[in-house]
């Protein structure tokens, strides 16, 4: 996932619901299903010598900088865990009770304190294996590497159930999940240092919950050992402790499917100027999802219009620029050809139309898209040659087409744009770093620890 810096990060609610950041292998492998990850404040690159504290009733345990925590559960009213090698139950870090190899603990909520099998305890819980390399397994979950801190859930009724573990063995459950492990070995070094970058940079975003990051698309999907392979786990290895940074802070690693042939600036998604988030090109044109169309009628865009709140009655025209060869410098269109805003006429009155808010409303894949009429193959903006006026007739009765390209809001790394680099570059070394200061603009890659 993702996407960390925050530069005076400023988005309306709107703005976040319908921002896509559609991590490629999540999409083809999960019915497409698209990731919303926000910008937050930078946290400054430490020392990975700091010491750990240990855990207290009031706090959680404050973990180094190699060290990472992920919310898995909240508001769980029972946890069962067990482990191949055996459990050991701390309170701090002093071990209070054990438990046999593949047999069950169970945590329940006991008023606000946690009860083990029945028995109460004050504050929060430490769970680990008992065996060297060894796993923490939730009964109805998934397995994992590190400890399972258990706590009440901070502000709410249940329990809350964080793994505690190294940033490097997070990164072997999150980068086979956000990026398919059959691709190639600098793409997944690619997708290891922004999937690492972003971990570092939104460590204790949901502090106020109890951990650093979910394991679902509100950051970056996580499945323990569950999400593992060995491809991934030789890209993490390969580039241990390196992150990308802007004046030597860690950036906000946006990355998303595929960009269409040019990515974004950010402020034409976002409305903030970020130095290291610029429009480049994107070589995906060979990948799938760098082309898409939806066929409609007038008729049906009108109806999902009017549901939206932004009826004109029978739809006469569209003021847009015609989509053309990039880099754009129209203001109704980003560089890369986004659209950012249209004015669609009809018999009841005009509206003005953001592009986020066409591409939620007809479900688009971007909004890195255009019109056109009748049958037969979109135009190709790239060949840069003008198909309509800037004043789309629309035609009651006759096919609509919406064409576009690339699928997501195209901030930072396109990860088939990736894929494609590394594959025209095969053999060539450590090109992964090519890929990502490509991507992300002006930025150096540093190692961390």
């Amino acid at each position: 996932m993702n996407k960390r810096n925050r530069l005076a990060f400023i988005c309306t609610i709107a703005a976040v619901c319908t921002l896509f950041t559609t991590s490629a292998w999540a999409a083809s492998a999960n019915d497409k299903k698209t990731t919303v990850r926000q910008p937050v404040k930078t946290v400054q690159a430490k020392s990975s010598s700091a010491s750990k504290k240990t855990t207290t009733a009031a706090k959680p345990v404050e973990e180094s900088t190699d060290t990472v925590r992920i919310g898995i559960r909240e508001g769980q009213g029972r946890v069962s865990l067990t482990s191949p090698q055996g459990l050991g139950i701390y309170r701090g870090e002093s071990l209070w009770k054990k438990s046999a190899a593949n047999v069950p603990v169970t945590v329940t909520l006991s008023g606000t304190d946690l009860a083990v099998n029945g028995t109460a305890s004050k504050g929060s819980l430490r769970v680990r294996p008992l065996g060297k390399d060894g796993v923490v397994k939730i009964t109805d979950g998934y397995t994992y590497r590190g400890d399972m801190e258990l706590m009440k859930s901070p502000g709410r009724w249940g329990i809350t159930v964080v793994n505690v573990l190294p940033v490097e063995q997070y990164l072997y459950g999150v980068v086979g999940k956000e990026m398919s492990p059959s691709w190639s070995e600098e793409a997944l070094k690619a997708q290891a240092v922004a999937a690492r970058t972003y971990a570092i940079a939104h460590k204790r975003r949901f502090s106020q919950r109890g951990f650093d990051l979910t394991d679902d698309t509100s950051s970056q999907v996580y499945a323990g050992v569950g999400g593992e392979s060995p491809a991934v786990i030789k890209a993490v290895n390969a580039t241990k402790g390196e992150i990308l940074t802007y004046q030597g802070k860690p950036i906000d690693a946006f990355f998303f499917s595929t960009a269409g042939g040019w990515t974004e600036n950010s402020e034409n998604v976002w409305g903030t100027y970020i130095p290291y988030l610029r429009g480049v090109s994107d070589t995906s044109n060979k990948m799938p999802g760098y082309r898409w169309s939806v066929t409609t009628t007038p008729e049906k865009m009108e109806t999902k219009l009017a549901a939206a709140g932004k009826g004109v009655g029978q739809i006469k025209s569209i003021t847009l620029s015609p989509l053309a060869k990039r880099p754009m410098t129209e203001a109704d269109r980003g560089v890369s050809g986004r659209v950012q805003s249209m004015v669609i006429h009809g018999t009841k009155g005009n509206v003005t139309v953001k592009g986020l808010a066409f591409q939620s409303i007809f479900g688009l894949r971007s909004t890195l898209f255009d019109f056109y009429s009748g049958k037969g193959t979109a135009p190709d903006p790239d060949t840069g040659k003008a198909v309509r006026k800037r004043d789309f007739t629309v035609k009651a009765g006759q096919p609509l087409t919406i064409y576009g390209f690339g699928w997501g809001h195209g901030l930072g790394m396109s990860q088939y744009g990736a894929y494609q680099m590394a594959q025209e570059h095969a053999g060539e070394r450590d090109y992964y770093r090519k890929i990502l200061t490509h991507y992300y603009t002006g930025t150096e890659i540093k190692k961390l620890y």
